[in-house]
């Protein structure tokens, strides 16, 4: 059995390049800024300077994504609901809690993740008491759970590892 289909029940735009999303099974909204998406994609480049376009987002193809009413030469100019699933949790903040379950869950000592994020084993002790995170850390650490190359690349033991030779 597959993954369910990511889906968007609603969206309405907030301020200059937000949106307001709920996502289909949700109960809460989720506020994206759009802004980086727009400034750095070819496709998106027309609502760069267009607010009133961007203001007539609607919910299409049943909820698999939005769309403004701007053509393009690859036609509607859209984006799926997974992709903008992706950014609310890349842009969702990262707590002391959550930062200490992504500890947990790489399997990292407080050493192990002082290491691997380039600061000292007190930050990371001040980073599980914060009710938010620096931006920068959170992205760090959803990108070193994401991507086990990532993780691997840059993963320095704590304690000497005996390996059995192969």
């Amino acid at each position: 059995m597959g993954e369910e289909v990511t889906r968007v029940a609603k969206v309405r735009p907030i301020g200059g390049r937000g949106l307001r999303v709920r996502f289909a099974g949700d109960r809460e909204d989720h506020e994206l800024d759009m802004t980086g998406l727009i400034a750095r994609s070819t496709h998106f480049a027309p609502l760069m300077d267009d607010a009133e376009s961007f203001a007539k987002v609607v919910v299409v193809e049943d909820g698999l994504g939005v769309a403004w009413p701007i053509q393009t030469e690859w036609g509607r100019l859209d984006v799926s609901a997974a992709t903008l699933r992706r950014i609310a949790e890349e842009q969702e903040p990262m707590t002391g809690t959550d930062f200490a379950e992504w500890r947990v869950r790489l399997g990292l000592s407080l050493t192990e993740a002082a290491t691997l994020l380039g600061v000292g084993r007190r930050t990371i002790m001040g980073y599980l008491k914060k009710d938010e995170l620096p931006a920068v850390v959170a992205i760090a650490c959803r990108a070193l759970a994401r991507d086990k190359h990532i993780l691997a690349a840059h993963y320095v033991p704590a304690r000497k590892i005996n390996r059995h030779a192969a």
